[in-house]
């Protein structure tokens, strides 16, 4: 029965951690956009390719739009690679997109904080690569009926 609560305990904290990623990286990008802006200049912007593997081991390949931007906040120049929080492959066609959007010498709006002028993005508003909270539930409600049967079910 010991065994199971504590097996139950950190299912359900790797539950909590997952949940926690995903809400902060949420709350940041809620918070971004009401952060002030200026302009900035786009240094560099093409598309990278990504392998990955998918759950049965299949190889698959994404793409990533590398881009990295300069602004000027108080007289000192910043730069940055965040487009969006969060990680995000796409389809070349998207990646593509996101590149001619925020081409070279290209003069987008940079949400920076106004706590940490060296943190900054391009769009806040974007919910892609946004952490999901289903693993987080998962864990949490599996550790909760792992927990439930070892005191149910002690034998």
């Amino acid at each position: 029965m010991i065994l199971s609560i504590i097996f139950m305990i950190g299912i359900c904290a790797v539950g909590v951690l997952f949940m926690y990623k995903a809400a902060s990286g949420r709350l940041k990008s809620k918070k971004a956009k009401s952060w002030p802006t200026v302009k900035g200049r786009v240094l560099t912007s093409e598309v990278m390719e990504d392998r990955l593997r998918n759950a049965t081991g299949k190889a698959t390949i994404a793409y990533v739009p590398d881009v990295s931007f300069e602004y000027n906040v108080n007289g000192t120049t910043h730069t940055s690679k965040n487009v969006i929080f969060g990680e995000t492959t796409y389809d070349y066609l998207t990646a593509s997109r996101i590149c001619e959007k925020y081409a070279v010498d290209t003069t987008p709006e940079v949400y920076y904080n106004p706590a940490l002028p060296s943190e900054a993005v391009l769009a806040p508003w974007s919910t892609e690569g946004a952490r999901s909270f289903v693993p987080g539930i998962f864990f949490i409600v599996s550790g909760l009926l792992i927990g439930l049967f070892g005191i149910l079910f002690p034998n």
